[in-house]
C-alpha cells in the first residue's frame, strides 16, 4: 500500500522543524513503508529495535544548544 503524499510531507517537515537532517525523515518513511507493505510489523520487537537503532543513529543532538544550562 502507497504511503499518501501528506504523511511524506508530515514526516519531513517534522524532522526538519526540529532541526533533523533529511535522512531522519527518510529512514522514518522507510520503515513506515516496511509496515504498510507487510515486510515489518509492530507486533515484532526484532522489526521495532532495529527499524529504531537505524533511525536513532541518524537523529543529530544538538548538546544542549540553545537550551540555557545550569551550571550550579
Amino acid at each position: 500500500m502507497a504511503i499518501d503524499k501528506k504523511i511524506h510531507e508530515a514526516v519531513y517537515e517534522a524532522a526538519d522543524n526540529h532541526n533533523q537532517p533529511p535522512k531522519v525523515a527518510e529512514r522514518m518513511m522507510l520503515w513506515l513503508s516496511h509496515l504498510s507493505e507487510g515486510s515489518a510489523s509492530l507486533s515484532n520487537p526484532d522489526d521495532i529495535k532495529a527499524s529504531l537503532e537505524t533511525i536513532l543513529d541518524a537523529i543529530k543532538a544538538d548538546g544542549g544548544q540553545g537550551e540555557e544550562e545550569e551550571l550550579e
